[in-house]
Order: C-alpha cells, then sequence, then structure tokens
C-alpha cells in the first residue's frame, strides 16, 4: 500500500492496474446486481428471531433492506421507515449512500439527510476529523454508533472520529434510531438513540469495481472493491475486498493529508445441514494530515480579516502554525466474527466476539490564534526565552476494546423471547507533555511550587492508564397477541466499572476561605475507581392498522455514565457526577403502499444529571473547560419524513423536524454555581440548552431513468446557541449567543455507458455558503460579531465542492 502522499496516486493506479488484469469476467447484469451493494442476495444470513425493529443490533443489511422497502415508494425514498418499527427511524440504503452521498465522505455525511439530524463539515476535501453528529440536541457520545451490531466507540467516551474508521465504501446501509431501541440495542449509550451501520453484502457472483475519484482541492480517491462470488474449492465460501486510498489538500490552508484503508469480509454457506453460518470482518485504516489540535479547528477576528475564512495552518519553519508542529498520525483496527447457529424450528443462537483500536499521535502548538510570524498567545503557559519560542506538546491516545455479544431466541406460539449479554472491557494509555519546540526541550511548566502534589517539575500534564469493563444483561419478548399487534417488554441491566491510574492528571481543587468555595486545578498523582449499576426498562407496540398503515409507541429508560474526559478538570469530583439518566416518551405512524412512504412521529425526553460544558478558573491563569450538571433538560420535537415516486423515474422527497431542548433550572452548585446563567436565590434559570437546533428540514428530487441518474438535495439546520454574555466569578455565562442558520444543496449527475462504465459528477454546497457553525466565546461577548472579541473562535461551513468519479465493473 501507498505510505506517503506523493505515492498515493501511484499506489491506486497500481492496484488498479492488478485488479483489472486478474479480475474475472462477469455478464453485465451480474455486475449491476454487485454494484448495488445492498441487493438482498439468496441465502442472506438471518438474526435470530426476526425483530420488530429494523435498526436493532444483530440485523443484518439484507434484512433491514427488504424489511422497508416492500413497496417501490420506499424503494425509491433517500430515507425511509418500516411498518414494523417501534421508534422513529430513517433507513438509508446502499443506492442512496453510492449515487448521492460524497464519494468522498464519511459515516457522518451519510446520514445527515435525515430528520433532526445536524452537523456539517468546516474543512472540504475528506481528510481529517471537521465535524460530528447531532440528533436532537443530542452530541457525539450521547448516543450508540455501531457497526454490524456492534457498538464502538473513544474509551475516554463513547464519542467518534467520522474519518478514522469507515469510509463510503465501506457502508452497505445506514440506520438512524430516534430512540434508546429494545433492551437487545447494547452498548454505552442508547441514552439517545443510536446509528447503524452496516458493511455491504457479499455477492454470490464474481465480480470488481474500480472507482477514481478527482475534484476539487486536489483531492483523489481510488476505490478497488472484489468479491470473489462462491468458491467451490472453500464449500461455497465468499470475500469481499476493498481498498480505499485518498489524499487531498484540503480547503483550508495547508491542513492536507491522506488516508489508507483495507478492509475484507468473509460468509461461509450454511453448515453442519444447513444450521450454521460464520462471518468475518478486518479493517485497517490509517491516516495523517496536518491539524491545529492546541486550539482548533478555527480563525479569530484578526485572522478572518487578515487571510479569510480558509486560514488554518503555514508552511513557515518557526511559526506556530507551521505544519511541522501541527499534526496528526492515526491508525486504527476493527475485527469480528460472527457465527449463527439454528438449533431448530424454534432455537436460535449467535454469537460476535469483537475487537477495535485506535492509536493517535498528535504534535500541536500550544497556540495558533495570533497572526503569522507572532507566536506570543495568551495561553503561552511560560515567559518565553526568545522571540522565536513556539510552545506546544506531544499527545498519544492509545487504546484497545474487546468484547463478545450473545444473542438467542426462542420462538413459542405466542410470540418470540429474546435472550442474551454483552462483555466488555478497555485498556488504555495517554499522555500530553509540553515542549519548546524552538529548544527541543521539554517545557517544565508544572512544578511543587504551583503543583504540590508533584515531588519534582514535570513537562506532563497527563501521564494516565485507563481501563473498564462491562456487563450488560437482557431479555425481550415479542408476544403478538392478535396477528397484528406486537406488545414488546424488556428489560436490561448494566454494570460499568471503570478504572484510572495516573502519575499526572489535571484535576479541580475546592478552596473553602470564610465559607466561599472556588475551584482551581493542579496537577498531580490520581487513583480513581467508579462503579455504576443500573436497572433499565422498556415497553414498546406495533399495531398494523392496514398490510400498509402502522402506529407505534414506546417507553424506554436509558443512562450514560460521566466522561472519562471529565477527568482531565474535575478529576476526584467525578466520584459524585452522577450518570445521566432519561425517560422516553415516542409515538408514530408509517404509511407505504405502491408509490407512497411517509411517516411522522412525537417524541417527549425527561433528562436528569444533564452535563454540559462550562468553565472553571485555573490557577495558572485563564480557565479550564469542564463538565457541569445542568439539572433535568426536557426534549420534545415532531419529526416527518415522506417521498412519492412518480412517473419517468422520478422521486421527490421532503422531511423536517422541531426540536426543542431546555433547561427547567436546577440548584446552583456550591463549587461552579450554574452551567449557565446566573444563580436567583441559589436557583438555576430556565434556559434553552446550548447546541440544539430548533429544527430541520430537507428536501430535493431523485432521478433514474435507463443510464440516467441525478439528483438535488437541499438540507437547512436552523439556529442553535452557545453560552456567552457577561461572566460570573467562575467564568460560566449568563446569556447565549444565537448561531445562525446553515443549509447546503448538493447536486449530481452519471450517465453509464457500455455496460461496465459509469462517469459522475457531484457538486456540494452548490450555492458557496459559509455559514458559521461553531463559535468559542473567551470573553464577555453578548454578540456573535463583537470587535473586542480578539480571542474567540469561528468555524466555517466548507464551501463549494466539486468531484468527478470514473467507475468502471468487471
Amino acid at each position: 500500500m501507498s505510505t506517503n502522499l506523493r505515492r498515493v496516486a501511484l499506489g491506486c493506479v497500481s492496484t488498479a492496474a492488478l485488479v483489472l488484469a486478474l479480475a474475472p469476467c462477469a455478464s453485465a447484469a451480474t455486475t449491476a446486481v454487485a454494484a448495488t451493494g445492498a441487493t438482498a442476495t439468496a441465502g442472506a444470513d438471518q438474526s435470530p428471531g426476526s425483530t420488530t425493529s429494523a435498526g436493532a443490533e444483530g440485523a443484518t443489511v439484507d434484512t433491514v433492506i427488504v424489511t422497508a422497502e416492500r413497496q417501490v415508494g420506499a424503494r425509491a425514498a433517500p430515507t425511509k421507515a418500516s411498518l414494523d418499527q417501534t421508534q422513529p427511524e430513517s433507513i438509508i440504503s446502499h443506492d442512496f449512500i453510492d449515487s448521492v452521498t460524497p464519494d468522498v465522505g464519511n459515516i457522518s455525511t451519510v446520514v445527515f439527510i435525515a430528520p433532526s439530524i445536524s452537523g456539517i463539515s468546516g474543512n472540504a476535501g475528506g481528510i481529517g476529523n471537521y465535524f460530528s453528529t447531532t440528533m436532537r440536541g443530542f452530541a457525539d457520545g450521547f448516543y450508540n454508533v455501531t457497526y454490524d451490531g456492534i457498538a464502538f466507540g473513544d474509551t475516554n467516551n463513547p464519542t467518534h472520529h467520522p474519518n478514522d474508521y469507515f469510509p463510503v465504501s465501506e457502508i452497505g446501509a445506514a440506520v438512524v434510531d430516534r430512540g434508546p431501541g429494545a433492551a437487545g440495542d447494547l452498548g454505552q449509550a442508547n441514552y439517545g438513540g443510536a446509528i447503524h451501520y452496516f458493511s455491504p453484502t457479499i455477492s454470490d457472483v464474481p465480480s470488481a469495481l474500480q472507482k477514481i475519484t478527482y475534484g476539487s482541492f486536489n483531492t483523489l480517491d481510488s476505490v478497488t472493491t472484489l468479491q470473489s462470488g462462491d468458491i467451490s474449492q472453500l464449500g461455497g465460501t465468499k470475500f469481499w475486498v476493498d481498498f480505499d486510498e485518498r489524499s487531498s489538500d484540503t480547503e483550508l490552508s495547508d491542513s492536507g493529508g491522506y488516508a489508507l484503508n483495507q478492509s475484507i469480509k468473509f460468509a461461509t454457506p450454511a453448515l453442519l445441514g444447513g444450521k450454521f453460518t460464520l462471518t468475518g470482518f478486518v479493517t485497517h485504516a490509517w491516516s495523517r494530515y496536518n491539524f491545529p489540535d492546541g486550539e482548533g479547528p478555527g480563525e479569530d477576528l484578526a485572522q478572518i480579516n487578515t487571510y479569510g475564512k480558509n486560514f488554518q495552518l503555514d508552511n513557515i519553519p518557526g511559526d506556530e502554525h507551521y505544519v511541522g508542529y501541527n499534526f496528526e498520525r492515526k491508525q486504527t483496527w476493527f475485527t469480528y466474527l460472527d457465527a449463527k447457529y439454528q438449533v431448530n424450528d424454534q432455537l436460535a443462537f449467535e454469537d460476535q466476539p469483537y475487537y477495535y483500536s485506535y492509536s493517535n499521535k498528535t504534535t500541536a502548538a500550544n497556540a495558533t490564534s495570533d497572526l503569522i510570524g507572532v507566536n506570543t498567545a495568551d495561553n503561552v503557559k511560560k515567559p518565553l526565552t526568545s522571540p522565536t519560542d513556539v510552545l506546544g506538546y506531544l499527545k498519544q491516545n492509545d487504546y484497545q476494546v474487546f468484547g463478545d455479544v450473545f444473542r438467542g431466541s426462542y420462538q413459542l406460539p405466542f410470540g418470540v423471547l429474546k435472550f442474551g449479554a454483552l462483555v466488555e472491557g478497555s485498556v488504555t494509555y495517554r499522555q500530553k507533555a509540553f515542549y519548546d519546540f524552538n529548544t527541543g526541550q521539554p517545557d517544565l511548566e508544572f512544578t511543587p511550587a504551583k503543583d504540590p502534589l508533584l515531588k519534582t517539575a514535570s513537562n506532563y500534564q497527563l501521564r494516565e492508564f485507563s481501563n473498564w469493563h462491562q456487563e450488560q444483561g437482557f431479555v425481550d419478548f415479542n408476544w403478538t397477541p392478535l396477528p397484528n399487534l406486537t406488545i414488546s417488554p424488556g428489560f436490561k441491566y448494566v454494570n460499568f466499572v471503570r478504572e484510572v491510574n495516573a502519575t499526572n492528571e489535571k484535576f479541580n481543587v475546592d478552596t473553602d476561605v470564610g465559607g466561599v468555595i472556588t475551584t482551581g486545578s493542579t496537577v498531580g498523582p490520581l487513583h480513581a475507581k467508579n462503579d455504576y449499576t443500573s436497572p433499565l426498562y422498556f415497553l414498546t407496540a406495533n399495531y398494523k392498522l392496514t398490510s400498509y398503515f402502522s402506529a407505534y409507541a414506546q417507553y424506554a429508560t436509558s443512562f450514560v455514565i460521566p466522561q472519562l474526559s471529565e477527568l482531565y478538570s474535575t478529576a476526584a469530583a467525578l466520584q459524585d457526577l452522577k450518570p445521566e439518566t432519561t425517560i422516553n416518551y415516542q409515538t408514530g405512524v408509517v404509511y407505504s403502499r405502491g408509490p407512497v412512504t411517509w411517516d411522522a412521529d412525537f417524541y417527549m425526553i425527561n433528562a436528569r444529571n444533564t452535563n454540559v460544558p462550562c468553565n472553571i478558573p485555573d490557577p495558572n491563569g485563564g480557565f479550564d473547560a469542564a463538565s457541569c450538571d445542568a439539572g433535568t433538560v426536557h426534549y420534545s420535537g415532531f419529526e416527518g419524513q415522506g417521498a412519492y415516486l412518480l412517473p419517468f423515474g422520478l422521486t421527490v422527497f421532503v422531511n423536517g423536524s422541531i426540536n426543542n431542548a431546555r433547561d427547567i433550572g436546577s440548584k446552583a452548585s456550591p463549587s461552579f454555581g450554574c452551567a449557565f446563567g446566573s444563580a436567583t436565590a441559589g436557583q438555576c434559570p430556565a434556559m434553552p440548552t446550548p447546541a440544539t437546533p430548533d429544527y430541520t428540514a430537507a428536501a430535493g428530487v431523485i432521478y433514474r431513468s435507463g443510464p440516467w441518474q441525478a439528483s438535488v438535495t437541499f438540507k437547512q439546520v436552523g439556529n442553535s446557541f452557545v453560552t456567552g454574555g457577561a461572566q460570573t466569578a467562575a467564568n460560566n455565562f449568563t446569556g447565549e449567543i444565537k448561531l445562525p442558520v446553515y443549509n447546503t444543496v448538493n447536486g449530481d449527475i452519471a450517465y453509464s455507458f457500455l455496460q461496465r462504465y459509469q462517469v459522475k459528477l457531484q457538486i456540494f454546497n452548490l450555492l458557496d455558503r459559509r455559514a458559521v457553525i461553531n463559535y468559542v466565546p473567551q470573553g464577555n461577548e453578548t454578540t456573535l460579531w463583537n470587535s473586542a472579541a480578539t480571542t474567540s473562535y469561528y468555524t466555517f461551513q466548507s464551501g463549494r465542492e466539486i468531484d468527478g468519479t470514473l467507475s468502471v465493473k468487471f
């Protein structure tokens, strides 16, 4: 495989040439079927016991698509619901992913079209991590993300890096579950719902596909996909292999990089008399890109006014923005085996052991908020020894996660009993060490004088080993008292134990002077262990009024443990942070008949112990980001999606949501006061919660006829807020600053010819909108644009991007 930016293109060409030379020939019909990726195949693997939720973990991509696309209208819709569902969901098939979403996209771009989903990139080119997905106002880390039924995420909290595991070529379908699901939906964070991704289907016949994409910002992507078909010498075992090699200069200055992904999947035919099947999957990813981890991404006002919206780094040695001081190198692995055994017509078992790992080695200047050639930013922690000093840090984050999911089902005359468990563990090492990049010497900024728990001066803010293990056991019963009614009670018990052993850890220290409590921070050793347990309860119902119209309702509880990253600022105080919990009430209807599909739902969620971003004073100067308990937050809203298949292959669609999230007020903390707002008589105010858009809206047309396909799509995300306004003594904000609406218009057109070739043109952000999509205030700002806010950071929506793709099928 290619190992540097210059060799990426050559590596792609040589790989393609090898594929074209070795690929077996196949008929045009065969290759057309193989290219769909998510087309149901004969003998498709099924999970034990059919599920009433298309997004439920353990379901295969074929099960999801066949269930949802029984009618032609649903088959043509970009997002659709299932008549069998018991909570709001949006199912996105491979056809839409392959033809409409960016070929250089990631897991977040795949689901952006769905209602209640927000989050758009601040840098074009498909390299690096510049955004994450928010669902109903729940940030990444507060909902599960699964791949083939396995929930994965970081070990400090279950957040995700959209570009670090699975490129678009490794996504066969996706399901957005806007709810905790059933008891059998396993993972750390079904608190806010789940986004399920599925690997592509393995074809029964041999084929090869080579795609080359080139576009704006010198973006180049090569995808080579091989399907072995049934191999008779191996008893009918079949393989899918994918190589995805990508490079880009990206839109933001000197922020380019490259990413290499390799994946393989295999599936055995039914063994032991048709009772046993085995599937395996392995993917590896490696990337390197330039990124200002110290303060980015984003720009301050001086940089915007001087350099424009696309400034981020430069190639000037000695400057704090120098690419040699700001870059990241990452490597990930993800693998599993999935064994299914059908004991008899009633009893089935499934076992899924898995492993995934993540390694991030980051080099970053402390600050990149100055103009070029000025290296005296506010957060430089020690007096400069010379005007050319650039202070920065080396950061490392390495973790491994290993686990096993067991599922079983038993068919009874009046329903299906489901049961199972998850066992999972992790080991993690993190460090952050400060250096003078000019001299190469350690920056000994942490001393016994400032940090009494240290015995000697140190340049390490963080040297931390951590581990956790969790066990989840569940039982669901899909009771069918009537042929068209399914009632599903469920129970899950979760036990989560986390342990931290750190020689250097940054944490809070509360000081009581005359009854006045102030909070500061220090660095020192930390040894802590937390044990969280919770029973969780579920009750859902699905009633089919007709064969094409159904109604459903859900009651569910969920919880998510405090984030390990809060230890960086709250340390031992983590013992006092309680898990966040929710009680979910949802109801909706689904209609799918002929050319028409639509669904609508209403939700109401009560969340307790809600942790939100806040700030605490640092005794060394400035303030530190922290997480504070905002008390109880009420979430509510309406969602809907629909599509209509017109004659001549034309589909029109629309979807949207109205979302509300509001802190109802809580008792002020004696340590940090209010997470936002100022206390009155010891009570925090009721205010909208930050980072929750008040609506989403999408619409578009999709055309499919003969060799032509085309689409125009529109997505808009409403206003949200960040904390702002006057600051209290603890540097928490008394008000909120409104972020603007942002939207994008995307288009594509493709033409297939000579049975195996296709050319495609895609344009994203056609109108070149550059709205502010994130704002980090650093002072007493009350408005978004404030000339006095010299150190506040703005992030802009990425601009217009044009990509062309050539595909060749064999």
